[in-house]
């Protein structure tokens, strides 16, 4: 009997292991340190123009710092003619003023997924495969000719704008709204697509800031480093085995 209660103790045990596995993670990270001299440029290009058609914005991030209004990313001066800012917990999307989608919820120290996406004249924003807030209709050309996109920062940059904490698999998709509702969030590392025309995967320390997205694009960086802390996906959970039975009268195990 004694030894029928450790075989079913085990049992127990890896069973837990299987439906609870571990988490395997997939690249690294670009590492902002939260001030006015750590972020990327990207000069003004006409693939990086989304227009009046449909687009993505998709990236993962890890947010450590406490500055008043930071800057995920954004081209122009403030109010941007395109970005993105979290202040006092609330998501804003730029397009020339401030477009509020509510709360963010929680989002510091802890891996986010955010996605922007437009599909005709609706923009909706989502986290973690949720949408948040509702949808906005909105018809903007974005079309600045000028502006460099900055990463972590925006133009004129100060500590007050600058992002602090950690980037990875930062996509900009041109011509195609990947998300139109709620979705299961991919996990890192994302492929290049059809009108891919920035991602960043931060795969390795040699590669942190190389663009990926098959346009080649030169991504200039200024205090940004390589981080190996990147968001964690769950493995496949394996099948779980048949829970052997004893025979009352005996004890002896069946399959």
């Amino acid at each position: 009997m004694r030894s029928l209660l450790s075989f079913l103790f085990s049992f127990l045990l890896i069973t837990s292991l299987l439906i609870n596995p571990a988490h395997s993670s997939t690249g690294g990270s670009m590492s902002f340190e939260g001030n006015a001299n750590s972020f990327l440029s990207i000069s003004n290009q006409e693939d990086l123009r989304m227009g009046t058609g449909d687009f993505t914005i998709e990236w993962w991030q890890y947010q450590t710092d406490s500055n008043s209004w930071p800057r995920v990313f954004s081209m122009g001066n403030y109010p941007a003619t395109i970005g993105v800012s979290i202040e006092g917990g609330t998501f804003y999307f730029w397009n020339g003023t401030a477009r509020s989608f509510g709360s963010a919820g929680t989002y510091k120290n802890a891996w986010v997924h955010f996605a922007i996406a437009r599909q005709g004249s609706t923009l909706r924003v989502f986290k973690n495969g949720v949408q948040l807030g509702s949808d906005l209709s909105i018809s903007t050309n974005f079309s600045d000719s000028t502006n460099p996109l900055v990463i972590g920062n925006e133009r004129t940059k100060s500590n007050g704008a600058a992002f602090g904490g950690r980037i990875t698999n930062f996509h900009w998709l041109k011509g195609t709204a990947k998300y139109t509702s709620n979705f299961n969030v991919p996990y890192p590392a994302l492929a290049a697509q059809s009108g891919s025309k920035i991602l960043l995967l931060a795969s390795t320390s040699a590669t942190v800031v190389s663009d990926s997205s098959g346009t080649n694009k030169t991504v200039s960086n200024t205090g940004v480093t390589y981080s190996t802390d990147a968001p964690t996906a769950p493995v496949e959970t394996l099948s779980t085995p048949a829970t052997p039975t004893a025979d009352p009268t005996t004890g002896t195990l069946k399959s």
